[in-house]
């Protein structure tokens, strides 16, 4: 399977931000198949400040208004952003990915910017980035949904909630084109 969804859970919007996770799901677009085991990465956050990223406030009080469940990201084991990347190349391995994330200036550029930091060279190619929002505005697309399961902002559960979504959205449209 070549697409893969990537999913960040953060303490900022900007780029140079504090990543506390990283989840990704590989997923074929034409079929209902995923890898739901995926990848994910806990975070320190000392890790990411002894490198000058950044915490916003806005975005820690945020945090503070979530789950317990969600929470959990805090308490989990951590690992260094520099061993996590090295992970996802690893896990990712092959440069002609596919790489979607929900929206095409967070997820996507925000651990581009930590591979460069970093002075690591991405896994995927920067003209294989796909958005999940412009693929849900397309025409046809809007009234796709799909059931939602774990839990909100833990980063793998949001990365395979995507993947279904993007496959419904596939599906929805292909059946659209076919019927017309």
């Amino acid at each position: 399977m070549k697409d893969v969804m990537v999913d960040l859970e953060t303490l900022g919007t900007a780029a140079d931000s504090v990543i506390l996770s990283i989840g990704a799901v590989r997923f074929d677009l034409s079929s209902d198949e995923i890898d739901d085991a995926g990848f994910y990465a806990s975070i320190s956050v000392d890790s990411n400040l002894g490198l000058g990223r950044r915490i916003q406030e806005d975005t820690l009080i945020w945090w503070l208004k979530q789950s317990a469940a969600a929470q959990a990201v805090f308490h989990e084991p951590k690992q260094t952003l520099e061993s996590a990347l090295t992970e996802f190349a690893e896990w990712a391995h092959d440069g002609n990915i596919v790489m979607w994330s929900n929206g095409a200036d967070f997820d996507i550029p925000m651990l581009a910017h930590a591979y460069t930091q970093h002075g690591m060279e991405r896994p995927w190619l920067f003209w294989n980035s796909r958005c999940v929002r412009t693929y849900k505005a397309l025409p046809g697309a809007k009234d796709v949904s799909v059931a939602r399961l774990g839990t909100h902002h833990n980063a793998l559960h949001d990365a395979i909630y995507q993947a279904r979504l993007v496959q419904a959205i596939f599906k929805t449209l292909k059946n659209k084109k076919g019927a017309a």
